[in-house]
C-alpha cells in the first residue's frame, strides 16, 4: 500500500469518527428536546395546594399554593418566593436560567417594565403592548397583565394601594421562560398562580 492509500485510509477514519461524533451529539440534542417537550406539553396534574403565611409591610398575609412549588430566595423585593420544582416529580430538572417562579413582591424592585405598566394604567386606565390585560373594578387588585420581557413571560397582579410612586405598588408575579408560552405547562402554571391570587388575604 502506498503513502497515498495510507493517507486516504487515515482521512476516512477521521471522517467516520467525525460523522459518528456528530450523530451522537445530534441524538443527545434530540433526546433533550424530547425531554423538554415532554415536560412542557405533558406535565403532571397540579399537586394539592398548601397554606403559606408571610408578612407584607408588617401585616399578616396568607395564601394557598400548589405543592409543585418549593420556597426559594426569590428577588430583591420578594416577601416570599416559590420555584416550580419538577425535579421531585421525576421529570427534567429546570436550571436556574430557566427557573419558573411565583413571588409576592413588596414593591416592584428590579421589574422596571411593570412600573411602566402601572404608570400607563394610572394615566389611561388600560395597557398597550401587553399580551393580556384584565381590569378589576373591585377587590384587592387593580389589574392583571401578561407581557414579555427579554426571554421571559411575566404574568402579574398589581395590588390596590394609595401610594404615589409606581415602584411602591405590591405585586404577585409569575415568571417563566418564553418557550413555555402556549404549552400545557403554561396552563398548569396559570391555574396554580390564579389560585394564589384568589386565596391571597392581607
Amino acid at each position: 500500500m502506498g503513502l497515498f492509500d495510507k493517507l486516504l485510509g487515515v482521512a476516512k477514519e477521521i471522517a467516520d469518527g467525525t460523522k459518528t461524533a456528530f450523530e451522537n451529539i445530534e441524538r443527545e440534542m434530540d433526546q433533550e428536546a424530547n425531554n423538554v417537550n415532554e415536560m412542557y406539553n405533558n406535565p403532571s396534574e397540579p399537586l394539592p395546594a398548601v397554606p403559606v403565611q408571610t408578612k407584607l409591610h408588617g401585616n399578616n398575609a396568607s395564601f394557598m399554593i400548589s405543592d409543585d412549588f418549593t420556597e426559594n430566595e426569590g428577588y430583591a423585593h420578594s416577601v416570599v418566593s416559590f420555584r416550580y420544582n419538577p425535579e421531585h416529580l421525576g421529570v427534567l430538572e429546570i436550571d436556574d436560567e430557566n427557573a419558573i417562579t411565583i413571588s409576592l413582591q413588596e414593591g416592584i424592585g428590579e421589574f422596571d417594565e411593570i412600573a411602566v405598566c402601572i404608570d400607563e394604567y394610572i394615566s389611561s386606565g388600560t395597557l398597550s403592548d401587553v399580551r393580556q390585560f384584565e381590569n378589576f373594578s373591585d377587590g384587592k387588585y387593580l389589574f392583571k397583565a401578561k407581557m414579555s420581557a427579554s426571554e421571559y413571560i411575566e404574568i402579574f397582579y398589581v395590588l390596590k394601594s394609595d401610594v404615589d410612586d409606581s415602584y411602591d405598588y405590591d405585586i404577585l408575579l409569575l415568571l417563566f421562560p418564553l418557550e413555555v408560552e402556549g404549552t400545557v405547562l403554561e396552563k398548569k402554571l396559570s391555574t396554580c398562580f390564579d389560585e394564589v391570587a384568589k386565596t391571597l388575604t392581607i
